[in-house]
């Protein structure tokens, strides 16, 4: 009787406190989506078209030196 008492307290504060953690957790989720939500709609004006490209200055040329080439068969 007694373990099954202990066992009973032992799981209620668990409840209490998974539930307190828990609020905790998903306020500062909640904080951190907002944060970045606001910043994001601050660099970024509605209507405004930004295209960034990482290799637009450099042409892809292949050395001879460089590869296989494989004969093309069709079946």
């Amino acid at each position: 009787m007694r373990f099954i008492l202990i066992l009973l307290f032992i799981f209620i504060l668990l409840r209490f406190f998974a539930k307190y953690f828990l609020r905790s957790f998903m306020r500062n989720v909640q904080q951190n989506y907002n944060n970045q939500q606001s910043g994001y709609s601050q660099q970024k004006k509605e209507g405004d078209i930004t295209i960034k490209s990482k290799s637009a200055n450099k042409s892809k040329k292949i050395k001879k030196d460089e590869g296989d080439y494989v004969d093309f068969e069709e079946m």
